[in-house]
């Protein structure tokens, strides 16, 4: 009894004595125990004390008796580790088909742990027999999302976004079940030889009615070992792909990985630190029950995780592996043909020889292993093989010179780089301006989230016209660098057909109306400047002419609606509309109503008008 006796010691039970436990409560449970007590003593003194392991049931009355547990059952899903647990569903309720009592997971599997619950029971009931490590109530019903970013390795991960898309778990946490938790008969014979008795070895129900929900027998006794854990994600890609693929797509595995290349530093996918395995990205599938069919990725499994806006990325990392091998394989073939044609021998050949050879191995792993399954490895590899060709060519004294790749750089700004490779080369549009990618993160060295935010929706455009002034307008730069319409207009120059036409006060400058830049209040500052030059009435008379275009502009609008609903419209009426609609644009782009050059809005809505009659 001692390593019982000590383990009890040291548990959360050692202010309770062992009857209150070992004998349910009642007179005649009392009675039993004082005559057990007395039957030990005797057999103490007399030394026939059994060697063997004490056996010993606890009754669930035994738990649930007043000022213990009595109320566990009402107090709902409590900490166990990470796993969140709820006692009432488990005790009062059948689960697969079987009645749990409190030592179903309350037991002394461990020696000298003494009542204390063991997780192997837990995967045995939750994983046993279970589809495609599905567990029994599914993942959630143990582990809730963690709440916080996690970060494996340098890669970040929200699971709220994950959960918000619905996104199963099973997509990144693979293999993480190991045993079948069986039964071996062999194990019946460790307590029962009656043929009769082991006749029921296949009455599972039966099985578990008498050891599990009559008895405390510990699970463990029976069934071998379930294990319920992470894995690393290498040996889980290993697994997952050899199972249909045996010995295929090593240049996939070695891509994904960020190993294997020549003179290349390791560079693991996101992907893969993230721990998402090949059917992650691999949702689709090709061919027929005949001749078996493939998975393969699309533009759909970037958005079943990431969203919509994902879609375009796997093809933007397409082409810039299309573009960088189509640049590289024609290098790649006349410096192999410079190395047939040499003159040169001894140490300077076999040097040459051996860069070609390894460039074409980096080469050929990014071609084989499709550089999308890790864009940023695969630019570090296509650029190794240039610099190696380079290098070739030199040591066999050719004057072959090998052009350098156009290829985005790899060089870490931010974790955004990891999927929006190349975001430094676009250009968009914002606010009716041209925003260049290059001159803000590269030239001006911006971070990311100075514009884009991932609280609330990833990628979520923050930045605002006032996030702009804040550093364009206080230095002052040219105007035209972000109203380039507004500019034309106040030139009245090279707008459309119309080669010069200018404004009533042809002499002033931007800065002689907009004197103060202020967030919304464009307008209020600039009719204030007016009257530094005009009479009080001219604000009115520039109101009254701004309402008159603006009236104009909405009636030709409805026009043209009106125009465009028709069913048949000739070629010379299309014609005719994308006249009107590109001068409309321009007006409402330059958005000043005749305030930069009323002469040169007044001519373009009088053609509209010219043009509208012609329709």
């Amino acid at each position: 009894m001692r390593p019982y006796y000590d383990g009890w010691k040291t548990s959360t039970h050692n202010m309770v004595s062992c009857v209150d436990c070992h004998y349910p409560p009642g007179i005649q449970s009392e009675l039993r125990g004082k005559f057990e007590a007395i039957v030990s003593v005797a057999k103490y003194v007399t030394g026939t004390y059994g060697k063997s392991r004490p056996w010993v049931e606890i009754s669930d009355q035994s738990c649930l008796r007043p000022d213990c547990h009595e109320r566990r059952l009402l107090r709902g899903k409590v900490s166990f580790g990470n796993i969140l647990f709820d006692h009432t569903p488990h005790l009062a309720e059948m689960k697969r088909g079987k009645k749990l009592r409190c030592t179903s997971c309350h037991s002394q599997i461990v020696q000298r742990v003494h009542m204390t619950v063991t997780t192997n029971t837990c995967f045995l009931c939750h994983f046993k027999e279970v589809e495609g490590e599905k567990p029994l109530g599914g993942c959630p019903s143990c582990h809730g999302a963690p709440t916080s970013v996690v970060e494996y390795q340098g890669v970040k991960f929200d699971h709220k976004e994950g959960v918000k898309l619905g996104i199963d778990c099973m997509k990144c946490h693979l293999n993480v079940v190991q045993g079948e938790g069986n039964v071996s008969k062999e194990k019946c014979f460790n307590c029962h030889t009656e043929p009769e008795r082991l006749e029921k070895y296949n009455d599972v129900l039966l099985m578990h009615m008498y050891h599990v929900t009559n008895h405390k027998v510990d699970c463990l006794r029976c069934h071998e070992e379930i294990k319920h854990k992470m894995v690393a994600m290498a040996k889980s890609i290993e697994v997952d792909c050899n199972s249909c693929h045996p010995g295929h797509h090593a240049a996939q595995k070695e891509l994904f990985i960020g190993t294997g290349g020549k003179g290349t530093e390791q560079m693991p996918a996101p992907m893969f630190l993230m721990r998402v395995s090949c059917t992650g990205c691999h949702i689709s599938h090709k061919g027929d029950k005949l001749k078996g069919t493939s998975a393969f990725a699309s533009p759909a499994a970037c958005v079943s995780c990431h969203g919509g806006n994902y879609g375009q990325i796997l093809e933007e990392w397409k082409k810039v592996i299309g573009q960088g091998l189509s640049q590289i394989i024609p290098a790649l073939n006349r410096a192999v043909s410079e190395l047939k044609t040499t003159s040169m021998k001894g140490e300077d050949y076999l040097k040459g020889k051996s860069l070609l050879e390894e460039a074409k191995y980096n080469i050929d792993l990014v071609r084989e292993g499709k550089g999308v399954h890790n864009i940023k490895y695969s630019i570090q590899l296509l650029e190794t093989a240039n610099q190696k060709l380079k290098e070739g060519m030199k040591a066999i004294g050719s004057k072959y010179q090998v052009p350098s790749l156009s290829l985005p750089s790899i060089t870490p700004k931010s974790e955004c780089y990891s999927c929006h490779l190349g975001i430094e080369t676009k250009t968009v549009t914002a606010f009716g301006r041209t925003f260049s990618h290059q001159t803000h993160l590269v030239k001006a060295n911006l971070p990311c989230v100075n514009c884009h935010s991932n609280k609330r929706k990833h990628g979520e455009l923050i930045l605002s016209t006032e996030s702009c002034n804040n550093c364009h307008h206080g230095k002052r730069e040219d105007c035209q660098t972000c109203h380039p319409v507004q500019e034309t207009f106040r030139k009245g120059s090279k707008v459309l057909d119309y080669q010069s036409i200018a404004p009533p006060m042809p002499d002033l400058e931007c800065r002689d109306c907009h004197t103060e830049i202020k967030f919304n209040q464009t307008t209020q500052i600039v009719r204030s400047t007016c009257t530094n030059c005009h009479e009080k009435d001219y604000i009115d008379m520039l109101d009254s002419k701004q309402k008159e275009i603006k009236d104009e502009l909405i009636k030709i609008n409805d026009q043209i609606l009106q125009m465009r609903k028709k069913e048949k419209l000739t070629p010379e009426q299309k014609k005719g509309i994308d006249y009107i609609q590109e001068r409309l644009d321009l007006l409402e782009k330059d958005n000043s109503f005749g305030g930069h050059n009323q002469n040169l809005d007044d001519k373009m809505i009088q053609d509209i008008n010219t043009k509208m009659k012609e329709l």
